[in-house]
């Protein structure tokens, strides 16, 4: 196998001795990682990478351990094989760093296009890894063919493993066996949508706007939408104030837009691709609006769709429409959708209210600025629980 695969950083094959979380080894690397992000003038300057500098340092880290602390002794599964997406290129980063925090040994397969617009971070990892052997030693970071046939020898060996893509990826793997004590996380494909209070948002002057609507941009547009947290889908609250405002809105974020965000043709055209493709094939009915030139597109509908799906918005694509109070929301928030972004609403209230009322999907509900912030815990799911294990 070792002919069919190209170690990105760390070693051929990791040492699975397990450890327990949170293990000082573990947390002394990923603040020094954490550190070296900070420092280096490159990756500082990436936003998505800077964010996984900012996340694994020392003291968040800290807070994490006492999160997960537990009564019973803990241990690591063993060898964990972490299947990363192409289309948020960071991901493998926070994968990697979870199951070195749950206890484990890692390997982590990038597609090849991540592996190659990642290769700063990769190459910053490697030279922190040097300065740490026994990380070093149950590290291996790898590319290779998808159809190379290594996933499979890899699932035949691993103790567990960790599947982000889309339904398609994860049902393909349910067909690769694992060892008879093996554990699978998998994430499959989710939606995300927004809600925002009319009433706050017209409230608000020109800096207090434009401060918000950074924070959504901030959830949306540095990974082009693709993260299954980014909301394609912006609700407004109509309980208060004057609609007009949801124009103001628009027209902040997509000043924070030209500002910030690298619109290319390739972001411009799969952005037409995807809203003709809704207005042509009748997936949604509305309106068509245009902010800031190419930068935001909005597609204005007449109700709330029947489903997430059929919205597929991204590099800009927004769809948007009114709700008079927040249970019209429950018939759309199926399992498949995953976090709610609130603006103007306390997001405790709201996760206490879909728990009252037996909402099918929704695991994570946060404010504005969040959406896109890694955790621990993931579409419901605790992964230093599910990839370590209990001694009692």
């Amino acid at each position: 196998m070792k002919d069919e695969y190209t170690l990105l950083a760390g070693t051929q094959w990791p040492d699975a001795t397990p450890w327990t979380p949170f293990d000082a080894r573990a947390v002394d690397f990923l603040s020094a990682l954490s550190e070296a992000i900070l420092r280096d003038p490159v990756l500082r300057q990436q936003e998505n990478n800077a964010a996984f500098g900012f996340w694994c340092r020392r003291s968040r880290l800290e807070q994490l351990a006492q999160r997960h602390a537990s009564p019973w002794p803990r241990l690591g599964r063993g060898l964990v094989l972490h299947l990363a997406p192409a289309n948020v290129p960071e991901l493998f980063a926070y994968t990697f760093a979870i199951g070195l925090l749950a206890g484990n040994a890692n390997l982590v397969r990038l597609s090849s296009r991540c592996a190659e617009t990642q290769g700063d971070l990769l190459r910053r990892i490697e030279c922190v890894l040097a300065d740490h052997p026994e990380v070093r030693a149950r590290t291996a970071l790898m590319t290779y063919p998808r159809e190379s046939g290594c996933t499979a020898e890899l699932c035949a060996r691993c103790d567990a493993r960790v599947v982000w893509g889309g339904d398609e990826t994860v049902a393909a793997l349910r067909t690769m066996p694992m060892p008879p004590h093996g554990v699978e996380l998998a994430f499959p494909d989710r939606r995300s949508l927004a809600v925002l209070s009319q009433r706050l948002i017209d409230g608000l002057d020109g800096e207090a706007l434009r401060g918000l609507a950074h924070r959504f941009y901030k959830d949306t547009y540095p990974m082009d939408q693709n993260a299954c947290s980014s909301p394609q889908l912006v609700v407004w609250l109509e309980d208060g104030g004057n609609s007009a405002c949801r124009a103001r809105w628009w027209e902040a974020v997509a000043a924070v837009a030209v500002e910030r965000y690298p619109f290319g043709p390739f972001q411009a055209a799969r952005k037409l691709e995807r809203l003709c493709l809704s207005v042509m094939t009748g997936a949604v009915e509305g309106r068509v609006e245009r902010y800031g030139g190419n930068y935001l597109h909005l597609l204005q509908l007449t109700s709330l769709p029947q489903d997430l799906d059929s919205l597929r918005g991204g590099f800009g694509l927004f769809y948007t429409c009114g709700i008079s109070r927040l249970e019209d929301l429950l018939p759309l928030l199926t399992p498949k959708v995953q976090t709610l972004v609130c603006g103007g609403l306390e997001p405790a209230e709201v996760s206490r209210f879909l728990a009252r009322r037996h909402a099918l999907g929704v695991d994570r509900v946060v404010t504005l600025g969040q959406a896109l912030e890694m955790d621990t815990i993931w579409d419901g799911k605790d992964l230093i629980a599910g990839l370590s294990r209990m001694i009692l």
